[in-house]
């Protein structure tokens, strides 16, 4: 697979134009100069890495100078797990997987969409009716260090199970932000493992449209 081609920069790729966005249209009073200048730093980066060519374990080791960029970007933007945007919570999302895309490149040469996004498995902790959705629900779920918000239609999900919980880009769910899709039935694991069994095919189908997204960006 070409480089360009790998799931994990399109992903990344998808996932700087989230937060490119979100410097152009901050909300709040920022410190514009040096965003733009971290944003810049990143695409050039990602843009050397994609078409690089270089294999994955010599592609980790030079994706590691996106992690302290991203972070810092996204403290500029004053980025969290608890937006209430959906824009702002892509961008999240977008900088977050930017700042582990080291981490993910060092799974291997080639990973299928279902492996480009960290999936852990998730403990259940609340179970409600979604508000403006009969056939949805709304869970909250940790992960160990840190809990997020699942809209789900299985009807079967229960508190205090754990189940794999794929860390897909954040979506609009009939109004509730929903932070990613549980890929798995109840496990027997503790909560917070990272690639629990899980489907990896309903996780790849979400993945592959974003890719399709991300091929369309031009920069």
């Amino acid at each position: 697979m070409p480089t360009h081609e790998d799931p994990r920069y399109l992903l990344a790729w998808w996932g700087l134009e989230r937060a490119e966005r979100a410097v152009r249209n901050p909300g709040r009073p920022i410190d514009r100069g040096r965003a733009q200048r971290l944003l810049d730093e990143l695409w050039s980066s990602l843009k050397r890495l994609r078409w690089s060519g270089l294999p994955s374990d010599m592609a980790s080791e030079a994706a590691r100078e996106l992690e302290p960029k991203a972070a810092e970007l996204k403290k500029i933007l004053g980025l969290s797990m608890n937006e209430k945007d959906l824009a702002r919570a892509q961008a999240n999302w977008g900088l977050a997987y930017v700042q582990s895309l080291y981490h993910l490149l060092k799974l291997g040469e080639e990973v299928s969409p279902g492996e480009a996004v960290y999936v852990f498995s998730g403990r259940v902790t609340e179970v409600s009716k979604h508000p403006s959705a009969d056939k949805l629900k709304v869970t909250r779920v940790s992960l160990g260090r840190v809990a997020v918000t699942v809209v789900t239609n299985l009807q079967d999900v229960k508190e205090g199970e754990v189940r794999a919980v794929a860390m897909l880009p954040p979506a609009d769910l009939r109004g509730v932000i929903s932070w990613g899709m549980f890929s798995s039935g109840p496990l027997a694991l503790p909560e917070g493992k990272p690639f629990p069994p899980y489907d990896k095919g309903a996780v790849g189908a979400q993945v592959e449209q974003i890719m399709r997204e991300a091929i369309r960006i031009k920069k």
